[in-house]
């Protein structure tokens, strides 16, 4: 879409809004060869690349990295934590028949990249976009890759410790205070709020969520209930981390986000916390992360290391 037309020694450059993609460096482990790598051959380009793709319209980036590794690959992953974005260039003739008047048609393809693992691979049929697909060890994959940013990539995922995320969602959009009259804590999501819970399956599913932890609060058991639905997962409810509780009381809510973190970190199992905006604080300080305010529906991921630090911290919200 043009927002706007700018000229620059006389050539009339037409910027266009980024495209959006997302990749991921996946491995898996081999009884005999260790760590692999997964590396596609693209019949197009006759290249060998990290699996990657564009978003499609209203998908997050994290789920689009999922459900191209998924296409591309026939691997379904997890993703842990994000690696580096890369850049390209996408600057062409706005239309082939224009390309004589000096008209250019400009834009960057942002590619997301994060480490991933395969938590199952199936078999996938060749097709014209994929034609190959590797899995090889570190050493054939860095020797394999025809670009150098992959190159990077890979060891950069290399670099990386294990980290476990942790999410932590403020809860959808609710009805207006004003316009409920029974106790707060029953206040449910209005139609906004359910479109959000609905898109924030694919979101949560990502990153592999297995633990689901959220207020008592119907509204932020709604916020949960799509993914623990399509997951078959349970969620456990904490009246502590509630408005009215857990507000004034950031020992309590620390009690229960610890915990949380703890189990998380020891099991490798991913948890969500779904949580109200003058809980939230409390939540923050009890990891050690920096203040912060999210939107309804929004939320954090905080890639845990081993010994409960955050390693990186990424948000996102559906795009509603």
């Amino acid at each position: 879409m043009t927002v706007s037309v700018m000229r620059a020694g006389g050539v009339q450059v037409i910027p266009a809004r980024p495209v959006l993609a997302g990749g991921a460096v996946v491995t898996r482990q081999h009884p005999e060869r260790g760590t692999e790598v997964v590396v596609v051959h693209r019949r197009r380009y006759d290249d060998w690349s990290l699996p990657k793709g564009k978003v499609e319209n209203g998908e997050s980036v994290p789920a689009a990295a999922v459900r191209e590794v998924l296409e591309e690959t026939g691997a379904t992953i997890r993703l842990g934590a994000p690696l580096d974005t890369v850049s390209y260039d996408l600057t062409k003739p706005a239309r082939p028949d224009l390309s004589k008047h000096g008209k250019l048609l400009t834009g960057i393809k942002r590619v997301s990249y994060w480490g991933a693992t395969a938590t199952h691979v199936a078999r996938r049929a060749p097709d014209h976009e994929v034609d190959v697909v590797s899995w090889l060890p570190v050493r054939a994959a860095l020797g394999r890759l025809s670009y150098a940013a992959d190159h990077f990539l890979l060891e950069q995922y290399l670099e990386q410790p294990v980290t476990t995320p942790l999410i932590i969602v403020r809860h959808a959009k609710a009805m207006d205070r004003k316009d409920w009259s029974k106790k707060d804590v029953a206040r449910p999501v209005n139609a906004q709020g359910r479109k959000q819970a609905r898109l924030l399956v694919p979101m949560l599913g990502a990153y592999g969520v297995e633990k689901l932890v959220s207020s008592t609060a119907v509204r932020c058991v709604s916020t949960l209930q799509p993914y623990a639905a399509a997951g078959k997962h349970k969620i456990a409810t904490y009246p502590g981390l509630t408005e009215e509780e857990g507000t004034d009381d950031a020992k309590g809510v620390a009690r229960i986000v610890r915990r949380v973190r703890s189990n998380a970190v020891r099991s490798g199992r991913p948890a969500a916390i779904c949580v109200h905006r003058p809980v939230l604080p409390h939540v923050l300080e009890a990891l050690d992360m920096a203040p912060a305010t999210l939107v309804t529906g929004e939320f954090l991921v905080a890639h845990l290391t081993e010994d409960g630090s955050v390693h990186s911290l990424e948000r996102h919200r559906p795009q509603v």
